[in-house]
């Protein structure tokens, strides 16, 4: 169901922000403002294009550049839409992938016994828009921008594994979510020019005894940290952690990016 309610969003913005100027040696009017104001264009990405096996989902495959993932053969895959690369890490010996997946799967929930393809669930049952959505669960891999842009939002919602671990445990923190646990995923982007910003932007999964369980936008259009960037990646914080980090899936399902070029 497509809604712009929002869940929770907080902005926690550091570093630098970086905004666009036009200059020309020639004098200008009024009416020759659009000699000086560079034109931009909108995209959707929506994720559409990428083939899926027959369980809905892809999460790279061995057509991908060969490499070593700790003495097992592993392949770099990418999904490409409006110049913005996705990619994914998959390991076959191990059926594990990182990165960026897509599915169409409408299932909402997570079982272990079936955690192939499950993780691949979204609790919202399915895309914002059309058919195939992306499931983000990433170790370093980032989403890149072959020219900078302006991030303008996106559409989230919580993945159905996660969820599972917030109802009924995650099997190494004992117990469901108390009112007050929480988990949030923060974006953070990189500046066009190769800098560190060192600003990120939080979206709450869940907080004070509830979660997300709709897709909701995340509205970056007036955040300046996410103009003229290269890259977002993404990161996450909770209250359920032990001493090698958390313990509730790190997953997040995104769609429907709008970027402006």
């Amino acid at each position: 169901m497509k809604t712009k309610k929002f869940f929770a969003l907080a902005a926690i913005v550091g570093g630098f922000a970086m905004s666009f100027t036009a200059c020309s040696n020639e004098d200008n009017s009024i009416g020759d403002i659009g000699d000086i104001i560079p034109e931009t264009e909108q995209y959707l990405i929506s994720f559409e294009s990428q083939p899926l096996n027959a369980n809905g989902y892809w999460c790279g495959d061995e057509t991908g550049t060969p490499f070593d993932n700790w003495g097992s053969q592993a392949y770099s895959c990418f999904y490409t839409e409006s110049d913005t690369k996705f990619v994914a890490n998959y390991t076959p010996a191990w059926a594990s992938w990182s990165g960026f997946a897509i599915s169409n799967r409408t299932a909402t929930t997570f079982s272990s016994e079936t955690m192939t393809p499950d993780q691949f669930n979204c609790i919202a049952g399915g895309a914002h828009s059309g058919d195939n959505f992306c499931v983000v669960y990433t170790f370093g891999e980032s989403i890149e921008f072959e020219k900078p842009v302006t991030l303008k939002g996106f559409w989230y919602t919580n993945n159905a594994w996660t969820v599972d671990a917030i109802l009924n445990g995650d099997g190494m923190t004992p117990g469901k979510f108390e009112a007050e646990d929480w988990l949030s995923c923060y974006i953070m982007p990189t500046p066009a020019n190769g800098s560190m910003s060192g600003a990120r932007y939080e979206i709450s999964l869940a907080k004070d005894g509830d979660y997300v369980k709709e897709w909701k936008y995340c509205d970056l259009s007036n955040v300046d940290a996410f103009k003229n960037i290269s890259s977002i990646s993404f990161g996450f914080g909770g209250s359920r952690a032990n001493d090698y980090g958390l313990t509730t899936p790190t997953y997040i399902c995104i769609d429907d990016i709008e970027i402006i070029k």
